[in-house]
């Protein structure tokens, strides 16, 4: 072999070496980092599709909560009996306790579609009384902080023979109502907490506790004015025939005239201390930081905000002096005559100013025991 074929040689293994080497750095360094590369990019979106899911399922774990905190338990027994109980209380509230019988109905569960799972737990209700009582349970119904529904509603008027009419004082009869109420629990759903709405906390609050906020904001103002006509229009009241006309007037005989006096003329009269009081509704009670505070709304004027009161502000024609779960007593010390010891007036929720009774503790013994307990202090 000359030099010329060696100096050959000698590039061909060089080519030959540095190829090869080339070869095992691609395949045994670049090719795998290449593949790391792609590797984590694809990890990356995928952890970024997850994310995107969980914040999902944590928005609609926060629905569902909201929901349940709309019930009364995640067992339907507990439920359906809480239910009975409080449909009673509410009942009992109104004056509708005469010939009163609850019964639980067999309980209705969806097992198809999106309310799978759901439970309806359907109470009957019948019972005798007026319709201004029943307008007002049902004003009191709609607006427990859980869920309800209204399935039936049959009325029917006491018959009365004519002989009995006239010895009646009033001319509105007894009616037999039968009702059927409803509500719901829904579904237990795995690994995910079940909170529902504690109903102890609203018939029987401790007066040191916080208390459940109880908005009238359910039944829109329409709606409070279409239970009002109700009301006032019974077409279940008793036809009356108008009285007779009065006895034509004798004439007067000519008087001689008198001098009169000139005295001085009498005052004008005081005017109205409460001249708005059919105007302002209590629409809710609630407590926030610096203790409780009722919301008063005037139906003059819808688009203004509510107002807000707490104890010892002057509200109406007194001193707020007690916010509980069912309204608010104002303090009213007469101002006219001889003293007088002061009164205490319950305002009940949903309703106007116009609607407020004197507290005593044969129609309100709670609130009356809790004001006991506020006056001590």
């Amino acid at each position: 072999m000359n030099q010329r074929e060696k100096v050959l040689a000698s590039c061909v293994a060089g080519v030959v070496v540095v190829y090869g080497g080339f070869a095992l750095i691609k395949s045994k360094v670049y090719e795998p980092a290449k593949q790391l590369t792609a590797d984590i990019q694809k990890e990356t979106e995928y952890r970024d599709r997850l994310q995107v899911r969980l914040n999902g399922a944590e928005k609609i774990t926060q629905a569902w909560q909201k929901c349940t905190r709309q019930t009364l338990s995640e067992d339907s027994f507990a439920a359906h009996q809480a239910f009975r109980t409080d449909v009673g209380l509410l009942l009992e509230r109104n004056n509708l306790a005469e010939e009163l019988k609850i019964s639980q109905l067999r309980e209705r569960i969806d097992k198809k579609g999106v309310r799978q799972g759901f439970v309806e737990l359907p109470l009957s209700v019948r019972v005798s009384g007026r319709l201004g009582d029943l307008d007002n349970f049902l004003k009191d119904f709609f607006q427990r902080p859980y869920l309800v529904r209204l399935d039936k509603l049959e009325l029917a008027a006491e018959q009365i023979p004519k002989s009995r009419r006239k010895r009646r004082s009033s001319t509105e009869p007894k009616l037999s109502i039968t009702m059927t109420l409803s509500t719901l629990v829904l579904p237990k759903v795995a690994d995910v907490d079940h909170p529902v709405f504690d109903l102890a906390a609203l018939n029987d609050p401790d007066p040191e506790a916080e208390l459940v906020l109880v908005s009238a904001a359910r039944l829109r103002q329409e709606d409070m004015d279409d239970y009002g006509e109700i009301a006032e229009s019974n077409i279940f009241e008793l036809w009356q025939p108008a009285p007779p006309p009065p006895p034509p007037e004798r004439p007067k005989q000519a008087e001689r005239p008198k001098v009169e006096k000139k005295d001085n003329p009498p005052p004008p009269p005081p005017p109205p201390r409460r001249p708005n009081a059919h105007e302002l509704v209590l629409n809710g009670v609630g407590r926030v930081d610096d203790g409780p505070i009722a919301y008063v709304t005037n139906t003059n004027e819808p688009g203004e905000p509510p107002g807000e009161y707490r104890l010892n502000d002057d509200v109406d024609d007194g001193r707020l002096v007690l916010i509980v779960a069912e309204g608010m007593v104002v303090r009213v010390t007469p101002t006219r005559g001889p003293r007088q010891p002061a009164k205490y007036y319950f305002y009940p929720l949903g309703g106007t100013f116009k609607d407020r009774e004197e507290v005593n503790p044969t129609d309100h013994p709670r609130i009356e025991r809790q004001l006991r307990v506020v006056l001590k202090q």
